[in-house]
Formats: C-alpha cells, sequence, structure tokens
C-alpha cells in the first residue's frame, strides 16, 4: 500500500470527506453515481431523470478477493472388491489473487420515467392477395428483404403462403414523467468497489479494474435483470487517483480524458487531495 492509499484510508474515514468523493462539489447533475449507477444497472425500459442521494451503508478497506478452486480427485480400492470413485468439489484459494481497497454498500434513490410502455392492441391484415408492388407501397416502414430474410423463404410468393396475414403490435404512449409522483421513486443498492492508483499508469489501473472485476463477478453472482432492465456486474467499480500526477507541465492527459476512457469500459474515474 502506498502513502497516497494510506492517507485515503484515513481521509475516507469521516463521511464528509466520503460522500465528496461520491458526490464532488462542482457535480451538479451527480453525474459520477450516475456512472456508478450505470455500471451495474443496464435501464432498458426506464431512464434516470434526477439522483436525490447515495447513502453509504457500510465501508470496508482492503478487502481480499479470493478465487475458488475446483479440485478433482479419484479413490481407487482393488481388493477385496474392484471399486473406484470420482469425485469434484470446490475449494477457497490458497492465495488471494486481489484486495479492493475500500469496498461500500451504498443505497442510490434516484427519480425515473418510463420509455416503453406495455403492448395495447394486436391488430392482423390479409395480405394474401397484394401483389408485391402494391405490399411495399402500403407498408413502406416494413423492409421486405428482411422480412423474407426472418422468415426463412426466399420469394415474395413463398411469403405470402406461409404467412397470409401481417400482424400489428400496439404499444401504449409511456406515462407522462411527473416528479412529483411517487412511483417514479426506486431506490437501488449499488455495491462500490474502490481501488487507489498513486501514479498515472492508465493501462496498468484498467488491467487491475477488469480482473477485479471479473474475479468479482466470479465469486459473487449477480441476478442477471430487474424490473426495468438487465444487471451487468455485482459491483460498481472505480479508480481514485491523486490530483497532483494531472500537472500540464509533466502530462498532458486531462482529468476529463481520463473519466471518458474509463466510461468506454463501464469503470468510474475520480480524483482526489488527501
Amino acid at each position: 500500500m502506498s502513502d497516497f492509499g494510506d492517507r485515503l484510508m484515513i481521509r475516507y474515514l469521516t463521511p464528509a470527506n466520503l460522500q465528496l468523493l461520491l458526490v464532488p462539489a462542482a457535480d451538479a447533475n451527480r453525474n459520477r453515481v450516475r456512472s456508478l449507477l450505470s455500471s451495474v444497472y443496464d435501464m432498458r425500459f426506464l431512464k434516470v431523470e434526477a439522483v436525490d442521494s447515495i447513502t453509504v451503508v457500510s465501508q470496508s478497506f482492503q478487502v481480499p478477493m479470493i478465487q475458488p478452486v475446483d479440485v478433482r480427485g479419484a479413490w481407487e480400492k482393488v481388493l477385496p472388491t474392484s471399486e473406484r470413485t470420482t469425485a469434484m468439489f470446490t475449494v477457497p484459494g490458497i492465495a488471494q489473487r486481489d484486495w479492493i481497497d475500500m469496498e461500500l454498500e451504498t443505497r442510490i434513490a434516484v427519480n425515473v420515467s418510463i420509455t416503453s410502455a406495455a403492448m395495447d392492441m394486436v391488430s392482423s391484415e390479409d395480405v394474401s392477395e397484394l401483389s408485391q408492388a402494391a405490399f411495399v407501397a402500403k407498408f413502406a416502414f416494413v423492409d421486405l428483404n428482411d422480412l423474407m430474410q426472418s422468415a426463412g423463404v426466399s420469394t415474395f410468393q413463398q411469403l405470402q403462403a406461409d404467412f397470409p396475414r401481417l400482424y400489428h403490435l400496439h404499444y401504449a404512449q409511456p406515462p407522462q414523467y411527473d416528479p412529483n409522483d411517487p412511483s417514479v421513486k426506486r431506490t437501488y443498492p449499488v455495491r462500490v468497489s474502490v481501488l487507489f492508483f498513486p501514479t498515472l499508469d492508465l493501462e496498468g489501473a484498467l488491467r487491475q479494474l477488469n480482473a477485479g472485476r471479473d474475479t468479482f463477478d466470479e465469486i459473487r453472482p449477480h441476478p442477471e435483470g430487474f424490473e426495468g432492465g438487465d444487471v451487468l456486474s455485482s459491483s460498481a467499480w472505480m479508480g481514485v487517483f491523486p490530483n497532483a500526477v494531472f500537472d500540464p507541465m509533466v502530462t498532458t492527459i486531462t482529468q476529463a480524458q481520463v473519466t471518458s476512457l474509463f466510461a468506454a469500459d463501464q469503470f468510474t474515474a475520480a480524483f482526489d487531495t488527501p
């Protein structure tokens, strides 16, 4: 552990400093919290309109990640009768692979709007008597080649023979977002795994974050989905760099560039001066 990491652990023992890490003073839109939330929850049918708060439920430092290993063995007995048994079981790994510098259990309260409403009606139309030209003219919103490929046919006549009716699925309009509606308020549990990086080694930082996320998802499986979309990972991952390493006299890399680089791989970048 570097001096930078030691000082950060002491700094984040103070709740106000920890809150500033999660919600920097200049982050009026709470983009850092949004980044943490989106790295765990893929909101396919919802949109986060506002972030109300992030509450830290628990905090731990230097949490080991131990990889389970599969052990296979065989036992054989020849006398008085021939027997053979093969077994496989999982045991904790003998050596830890890595450490999480700080682990937080949080609750993120947000307001959401619904982007996709339920199906409202199904209608159908007889297309068996239409010519191909008439079909294309009437259903200009349908790509006929894609439709035939999806149906597994090579000609328009085959399509008419196999699928004489064209079905339309009608969806209701999503309800208009109302911030005063209690139903728009949701709270999501988010585990945040934080690594401290004392130097600006982006290649090494991304490798460590990716390895940590892969290991963590294996030892702590997560559900595949929730009521608004998909669950991407067991934890949100954040890397913290010292502000001092971004001296323009030393490097042309900026904090905004690092933030974008991390976001491209569903990680969150943070910067602090302990």
